[in-house]
């Protein structure tokens, strides 16, 4: 590995860029500096990092585009609209490595927003958020002002592929992505966050999920499909003592709020809304009381979440139209269908067998362990090296 490698990792204040700083770190420490664009709000979830802190709007000032030229690779926490302003606007020179989010490639996939809501989740969409889906504000002089900051915003397509790098939640989802665009032209890599790493080489032992509670999804956010999983539990003799727990700590608040509002009247007493942020350990500690995950989404989402209970000997239930489904059952993973929550739960509300539990932790280990991480961090780091090589040879400097 390069020792004189300079990384620029614009990242968000979200939970995930600590987990990458202890990735990048570990394998190339020192090599990397992260950037937050945002100047002003206090920060709130990074806890390792001290970022470098520059206006959300730096990217109008050529002299920051022309600095992003100082970096062997400038690595892209999810393509958000700064992001993807400094994308079109940076000269063809500059090396972008792209860690997809999800949010931020699945507008591109499905065109409709609606695809991903299962039928009574958009009827309340429709009503709470009736903008729901809109990329431009019907309000001409907002819609204007968009227009002239972020003119890039419509040529999403053409500017992405500009990457050289393209590291996908899934690997099945740039295949996906590719059908929908008709050709993508960065490479693409594996890496993720290792933040179950965290959890699978802590010193600590959390043991396997005990308790008869329940948790839906992972976020305040429609694509949940909340209220069908809802009326699925409502229709079911759970035992006394389960209590549906549902993350609401990010997301649409107006959302929220209504999914609080349905729940208390379909669930009653067992219904348990989380509307504050724990730390990582805190609720490992809460998902070990959850035998029973349920993930509703139709698109790859809350994958922690399921890693986690996967880990833990939980029985985790996620919609069979995710590639979530698909990329655990590929794996030899034990993991189960929505449409088997009736079933399953009829005979009570339990984990898995010793057998299968243990055989999914030994898998997850092997995958996503720190071991595991850090040699997808050296790889991607191994790609781009060989990208800058392959430049220098082909600038006119070098003939």
């Amino acid at each position: 590995m390069d020792s004189n490698l300079k990384l620029l990792h614009i990242i968000s204040d979200e939970k995930f860029p600590d987990a990458a700083y202890r990735q990048f770190e570990a394998v190339a420490p020192g090599a990397s500096t992260y950037m937050l664009p945002e100047n002003k709000k206090p920060i709130r979830h990074l806890k390792e990092i001290v970022p470098v802190r520059v206006s959300k709007y730096s990217f109008l000032n050529p002299r920051f585009i022309t600095s992003m030229g100082r970096y062997d690779a400038v690595i892209l926490h999810a393509m958000s609209q700064f992001a993807l302003e400094l994308v079109a606007r940076a000269g063809d020179r500059v090396n972008f490595v792209w860690i997809g989010m999800g949010f931020d490639y699945y507008d591109l996939i499905h065109k409709d927003p609606y695809e991903m809501l299962a039928p009574e989740t958009a009827q309340i969409v429709k009503g709470v958020l009736p903008k729901y889906g809109e990329k431009e504000s019907k309000n001409p002089i907002k819609r204007f002002l968009k227009s002239i900051i972020y003119p890039n915003l419509k040529k999403k397509e053409k500017v992405i592929q500009k990457v050289s790098i393209f590291c996908p939640v899934l690997p099945s989802e740039a295949q996906t992505l590719e059908s929908s665009l008709g050709e993508l032209l960065p490479k693409i890599l594996s890496w993720n966050y290792g933040a179950q790493s965290s959890l699978i080489d802590s010193e600590r032992d959390f043991g396997w999920v005990t308790g008869k509670n329940i948790l839906i999804g992972n976020s305040a956010t429609p694509t949940n499909n909340h209220i069908e999983v809802f009326r699925k539990l409502s229709s079911l003799s759970l035992p006394l003592e389960t209590k549906v727990i549902v993350p609401l700590s990010y997301g649409d608040k107006l959302y929220r709020d209504k999914i609080i509002e349905l729940g208390k009247e379909l669930l009653g007493d067992r219904f348990r809304p989380i509307t504050e942020f724990m730390d990582f350990e805190q609720y490992v500690e809460l998902l070990t009381s959850c035998p029973v995950i349920i993930m509703n989404h139709k698109r790859q989402q809350g994958a922690g979440n399921v890693g986690i209970g996967i880990y833990l000997g939980a029985k985790v239930f996620v919609s069979d139209e995710s590639p979530l489904y698909r990329h655990y059952i590929d794996g030899g993973f034990t993991i189960f269908s929505i449409d088997d929550i009736e079933k399953a739960l009829q005979e009570g509300v339990y984990g898995l067998d010793s057998d299968a539990a243990l055989k999914n932790r030994c898998v997850l280990e092997e995958e996503r362990g720190k071991k595991a991480h850090f040699q997808k961090t050296a790889n991607l780091l191994s790609e781009i090296e060989a990208i800058d090589k392959e430049a220098a040879k082909s600038s006119p400097s070098a003939e």
